[in-house]
């Protein structure tokens, strides 16, 4: 029973032990999804129809350095998605559009579970960035943007830092080659009176290559 058991539990960590330490890289595409703050918006067109997107297409790159067989250091670039408001009166349509993207740091761990499978998790920092921009404003509809004219603004812009989270799970390919499936949380992004704000989470499939 002892010597199954020992057995099992070698399988089980097998993958992590063949990754040791060293760098990795990887990147993917999926879903972002976005919860926006209602009053910020309507509040461009308080007499107008609003409506907006709430989900769109997300990119990630990543890359980290596992300085021991279960835990990393790991380094994110996201896009979040492109967002579209539509404020609507009579004939007059407006529309904006909102960017959202993301630089993350990272501690990150992954468990080993059995044949090449692990599952993994991620907690850190985002530092995101946002930014609205007028498609189309007919008669003036719409007051855009929030932001000041002043010379400190090139665009309607804003930064935000946020905790940052994701669970995961892989598959080892080979021992270079992997397949991630991510869910990763950005937190609260934006500023009320300048892009407005949004909790904007991703789903995501991604390759790792790992040195």
């Amino acid at each position: 029973m002892t010597r199954t058991l020992l057995l099992a539990l070698l399988f089980a960590c097998g993958p992590a032990l063949a990754q040791g330490t060293g760098w990795y890289f990887g990147g993917g595409i999926g879903t972002a999804k976005a919860d926006f703050v209602r009053s910020d918006f309507t509040a461009l067109a308080p007499a107008a129809t609003y409506t907006a997107d709430d989900d769109d297409v997300a990119g990630r790159i990543f890359g980290g350095y596992r300085v021991a067989p279960n835990f990393a250091v790991e380094f994110g670039l996201a896009s979040l998605g492109q967002y579209r408001h539509r404020y609507t009166s009579g004939a007059d349509i407006a529309v904006v559009d909102y960017d959202a993207s993301a630089l993350t740091v990272a501690a990150a761990g992954q468990l080993p579970v059995a044949g090449g499978f692990s599952l993994n998790g991620r907690v850190g920092l985002a530092f995101t960035a946002t930014e609205l921009r007028a498609r189309r404003n007919d008669n003036g509809l719409a007051t855009i943007p929030f932001c000041p004219d002043s010379w400190w603004y090139s665009d309607c812009t804003s930064q935000s830092t946020n905790l940052y989270w994701g669970i995961g799970a892989q598959f080892d390919i080979g021992r270079n080659w992997g397949i991630r499936l991510d869910y990763d949380n950005y937190g609260e992004v934006g500023e009320e009176f300048e892009t407005g704000r949004a909790d904007i989470e991703t789903t995501s499939v991604n390759f790792v290559w790992r040195f």
